[in-house]
């Protein structure tokens, strides 16, 4: 029983590295050929830039979380921190790809707005972005402190 289950979780992390090795060559792709450098492709880089934080993560996580289960046990604050850095990645790659929605459909409802096309606007909603991704999952914090402090 054991024997698989390692064996699942060396798949999973399997997995999750080749995810994180193909978002990291389709980013330096990006990153090194000038032309790409276009308003589209800084949001495609921003989702490629989260999906190797997710990934690296998840990697971490899972490895601790499997083979390490004590660690998350012997300190409440490193539970606490572990639900809400997980939370804030999963919101970080969600949020990621809304952007990519918000943008395509701000072009074509405004064509004529050069703001839009401009590269100012891909950095501005990407800066919203993090920033929603790390304020929104903080009542976690809040509300789990009320629980194992009861």
């Amino acid at each position: 029983m054991v024997l698989l289950f390692q064996i699942i979780v060396i798949a999973n992390v399997t997995v999750i590295v080749l995810a994180a090795i193909t978002a990291l060559i389709h980013l330096l792709t990006i990153i090194l050929v000038p032309r790409f450098h276009t308003a589209s492709n800084i949001l495609i880089g921003n989702v490629l830039v989260a999906t190797i934080v997710c990934a690296f993560f998840w990697i971490a996580s899972g490895l601790i979380g499997d083979f390490y289960p004590a660690l998350m046990l012997q300190s409440t604050f490193a539970y606490i921190f572990s639900s809400y850095s997980q939370v804030m990645i999963n919101c970080i790659l969600v949020y990621s790809i809304a952007m990519i929605s918000i943008n395509r459909f701000l072009t074509i409802k405004y064509p004529t707005k050069r703001f839009f096309k401009r590269r100012a606007w891909p950095f501005i909603s990407l800066i919203v972005q993090w920033i929603a991704a790390i304020i929104l999952p903080l009542p976690i914090f809040f509300f789990c402190f009320q629980v194992s402090f009861s």
